[in-house]
């Protein structure tokens, strides 16, 4: 499979999972609130349970960390280039306020 393909298809799995993350949380947070005692434990949305919503949310998050690691894992390079990239303007800033000469005080 050619590259482009392959990240083209990595960005939308992640794409499809944090929408289904989000979609699932809020269902969890505005439609099915929990604490609502014995009521609550008939509510559903779309025809699920709010059992079955957490489940849904709890396996996307764990497909979404995936595919998280493996989207780091394909640009480990590029990542670790921008780290040093930003420790080095980060460096030569501290080193240019260190030259500065110090204010007198009187």
């Amino acid at each position: 499979m050619k590259k482009s393909i392959y990240l083209f298809t990595l960005v939308g799995l992640l794409t499809i999972s944090g929408i289904a993350e989000t979609i699932s949380g809020l269902v969890l947070w505005f439609a099915l609130p929990s604490g609502g005692g014995r009521q609550s434990l008939d509510l559903t949305y779309w025809g699920l349970s709010r059992h079955t919503w957490t489940d849904i949310h709890d396996y996307v998050a764990v497909a979404l960390i995936i595919i998280v690691a493996i989207h780091l894992l394909v640009h480990w390079k590029w990542v670790f280039r921008m780290i040093g990239q930003v420790f080095g303007q980060l460096r030569e800033a501290y080193k240019t306020l260190q030259r500065q000469p110090k204010p007198d005080r009187a």
